[in-house]
């Protein structure tokens, strides 16, 4: 009796493991790619001092006014990281991001690869996230935004025919 209890015990847990394996697999992302979002820049801040540097983009994949993704760098204040952004001039800055895309494929995530040639593990963690937001735009009625973060920042699965191979460059 006793061994048939621990024989049953033994086939419900090998079945809770396998029944998460199986679960955490759905959730998890399903292909990742390297995509480049070309970036303005702007450096300086009255609160986080003349090093900090904010970079932004219009939104990729979605059509209304005044939807944009912003990255701020306010822990990463040092004067190498923003004289180097400022080299560009008005150039835009190539930004690099890892894309988590689920089974349909719709965006999940993003994470920081690279800011131009300085690789995303110089920057701190919460550097490392892509924020979208809306902007009111002076004379534009607004009719309410919908904000898919971070999947508006990235164009549309549609838009790249499903190349998961190489990096692709956007810009606006």
């Amino acid at each position: 009796m006793i061994r048939k209890l621990f024989f049953l015990i033994g086939v419900i847990a090998v079945l809770a493991i396998v029944g998460s394996c199986i679960l955490a697999g759905r959730m998890m992302p399903f292909r990742t790619k390297s995509m480049v979002v070309e970036m303005s820049w702007k450096r300086g801040d009255n609160h986080y001092g003349p090093n900090f540097i904010d970079l932004e983009s219009p939104c990729l994949s979605n059509s209304q006014s005044g939807c944009f993704c912003s990255m701020d760098f306010k822990a990463t204040t040092s004067k190498d990281f923003a004289d180097y952004i400022e080299s560009f001039g008005s150039n835009k800055v190539p930004v690099k991001y890892r894309v988590y895309y689920d089974r349909n494929p719709e965006v999940v995530g993003a994470w920081l690869e690279s800011v131009g040639t300085w690789p995303g593990k110089r920057f701190h963690d919460n550097e490392r996230l892509l924020a979208t937001g809306f902007r009111m735009i002076t004379g534009q009625a607004t009719a309410g935004g919908h904000i898919r973060n971070p999947a508006d920042c990235f164009p549309s699965p549609t838009d790249w025919a499903g190349s998961f191979r190489s990096p692709e460059i956007f810009s606006i």
